[in-house]
């Protein structure tokens, strides 16, 4: 699909909790530095911001939830509890298929021609938007600062958010719900 991926070697239960993302916790004014020095040129990072001003680097320590792709209509959403970041399924899923979340990455800004290229969506569902990038609401608009992105997410929602470091100063975020979770073993 777009990278890598993570696949189901047993069945899983609509609402079952799956995973836990893990990675290092650093600080948002790390991940702009770390950007500022990535010379790889690539937009592919493994920042979840947990909005609480850290950020959980799946590259630096993670786990296999790292690998998890983007898909418009996904079979899994991540969830943000206490500073943490858990995957959970949508539906049941069988073995063997892809686990994916849908990424809704939203840019401060106009969504240009060149942007929306730069995160197309390659998931082929039927109503695939084309683009990992969510679908723009007039209404909603986020307000990012220097160094933290500032939730605009309704009350029990929490944001995640991924910085592209070949776009170190533009911030993609991604919101997801926000449960109570039991801890995964």
């Amino acid at each position: 699909m777009h990278g890598r991926g993570l696949f189901a070697n047993r069945v899983i239960a609509a609402a079952e909790l799956i995973c836990e993302y893990k990675g290092a916790r650093i600080t948002w004014r790390e991940v702009l530095r770390r950007c500022a020095t990535d010379t790889s040129g690539s937009d592919h990072t493994f920042y979840f911001d947990v909005g609480d001003g850290t950020v959980i680097d799946g590259g630096e320590g993670g786990n296999n939830a790292r690998w998890l792709n983007h898909a418009c209509t996904p079979n899994c959403e991540a969830e943000v509890m206490d500073g943490r970041v858990f995957i959970r399924a949508l539906r049941d899923i069988e073995p063997g298929q892809e686990l994916t979340i849908d990424y809704a990455l939203t840019v401060e800004g106009r969504y240009t021609v060149e942007l929306r290229e730069r995160f197309r969506c390659h998931c082929a569902a039927p109503d695939c938007r084309g683009t990992m990038l969510e679908k723009r609401r007039a209404s909603r608009r986020k307000a990012v600062e220097s160094d933290a992105v500032r939730s605009s997410a309704p009350e029990g929602q929490a944001e995640v958010a991924v910085v592209p470091c070949s776009a170190a100063d533009e911030r993609v975020v991604q919101r997801r719900s926000q449960n109570a979770l039991p801890q995964c073993g």
